[in-house]
């Protein structure tokens, strides 16, 4: 329940900052709207904790653009390499889970620009033999960089919760917990970009 409680706490606070936005930002449903935009893929690396060992996950995603700051798409992660749970022998954990993935860019036409993110979906918890199925949640937030026009790099940080975990050697709040993930965005965006228009730009277009 207290997991639940802390997923649902965070994924408000996801869907009001992007609900506080789009009211703030005039063009986002106005002249812009949700038009398809931009196709992206690339990698993701995540450093995290599994029990008393800091690990590493990898893995790839996919998805579509839609006004130039929804991101919606598929992803996939994994434990780098398996490894001795506990540092206990014959003890081999391996954990991996595909995602569907919602993403949200705040002002992305700058070169560095904030973002949340969501990634939720099943996997697979493996250890000494036994399988378990779960359900993985992983809110985000962080930055994103415009390095090129082509290839953007994503620094965040965020909160892994894992539901449905029947291992009895394993406890949840032992795969658990926050990470930090750098992501590499390769893809195009087209269209232009539509900023918000201020009280100086309202005033030079009356002198005009």
């Amino acid at each position: 329940m207290k997991r639940n409680r802390l997923f649902l706490i965070a994924l408000s606070i996801v869907l009001f900052s992007v609900s506080t936005y789009a009211q703030r930002e005039e063009t986002v449903l106005g002249e812009r709207g949700w038009g398809f935009s931009g196709i992206w893929g690339g990698y993701h690396h995540q450093y995290t904790s599994y029990g008393n060992s800091d690990e590493f996950n990898r893995g790839g995603f996919f998805g579509f653009e839609f006004g130039k700051s929804l991101n919606v798409g598929w992803g996939n992660y994994r434990v780098t390499d398996a490894f001795n749970w506990q540092g206990t022998e014959n003890q081999r954990f391996n954990f991996k889970w595909n995602t569907f993935k919602l993403g949200y860019a705040f002002l992305p036409y700058k070169a560095i620009h904030p973002m949340v993110n969501f990634d939720f979906g099943r996997g697979k918890v493996t250890l000494a033999g036994a399988e378990d199925r779960v359900f993985v949640m992983q809110p985000s937030a962080g930055v994103e960089i415009n390095v090129f026009r082509w290839f953007r790099l994503g620094l965040e940080g965020g909160y892994r919760f894992v539901n449905d975990i029947d291992i009895a050697a394993i406890q949840p709040d032992q795969i658990e917990g926050a990470y930090g993930q750098a992501s590499l965005k390769f893809g195009f965006s087209w269209g232009r970009f539509h900023k918000r228009k201020t009280d100086k730009d309202y005033r030079r277009n009356d002198e005009d």
